[in-house]
């Protein structure tokens, strides 16, 4: 990456490969819960042939051709089914623990989800509905809200037909839909009013780091020490809590 890029802009693709993508310590056994199930982050973005992703992706009215705009438009029609159906609700809430990630079948059977259970299944939706795996990324990182206050959050991004990647804001009710697409080098902008900053970004096939504030060597590591998993083996250097 250019490093006398101009601020806020990345290389939202993906600038380089982490190898290391199994996380450890994200779900366990159930009726066991001492017994851990090392889960591939890639694993969370789930096949597109699931019948019930399908199904959803069957019952929505958007176009199936292939002409000018038709991508686009599918997108947003993906995009309005999760704000219209899916209910933004904490972990603590609906699992009853700090932080548990769904896969998009149970975020699909719960209609609820925090940031990155619905993050991921928007991002299945979309390659279900024929966008493709090359113009979907699922990003993590942190928001900055209109209050000053930071968090982390993950959401997903599509490269538009006209070749600009655009947030997808996938926590979002009908109400606070927007009418236009966001340009995701504007929402990382340092003067953005709510200020997405990216760190690492996936698909089904890689993890890529993205972000130039730190130096992430693998996606386990930078997910314990930006707090959104706890470690399975603690040490004396605790990692803070997720803040979303």
């Amino acid at each position: 990456m250019n490093p006398h890029r101009m601020e806020g802009q990345f290389e939202w693709a993906g600038s380089r490969i982490l190898r290391t993508t199994v996380i450890p310590s994200k779900r366990r056994v159930i009726d066991n819960e001492d017994v851990l199930i090392p889960t591939d982050l890639r694993e969370w973005i789930t096949p597109a042939e699931s019948q019930e992703i399908r199904r959803v992706v069957a019952s929505l009215d958007m176009p199936h051709s292939k002409e000018a705009g038709d991508f686009d438009n599918r997108t947003r029609s993906v995009w309005k089914y999760v704000a219209e159906h899916i209910t933004y609700r904490s972990d603590a809430v609906s699992q009853r623990r700090a932080d548990f990630w769904q896969f998009p079948a149970e975020t699909l059977a719960l209609r609820a989800g925090d940031c990155e259970d619905c993050a991921f299944l928007l991002a299945t939706l979309l390659l279900a509905a024929g966008i493709s795996p090359f113009c979907v990324r699922v990003v993590f990182g942190t928001l900055t809200r209109q209050d000053g206050s930071t968090v982390g959050h993950a959401w997903p991004i599509y490269r538009a037909e006209k070749g600009s990647w655009m947030v997808l804001e996938s926590t979002l009710d009908l109400d606070s839909f927007p009418k236009h697409w966001q340009l995701a080098d504007d929402l990382a902008r340092q003067d953005a009013t709510s200020r997405y900053y990216p760190d690492i970004c996936l698909n089904q096939q890689h993890v890529w780091a993205i972000g130039r504030r730190c130096r992430i060597q693998n996606a386990a590591s930078y997910l314990y020490s930006k707090g959104w998993l706890r470690n399975p083996y603690p040490t004396k250097r605790t990692p803070a809590k997720k803040a979303r």
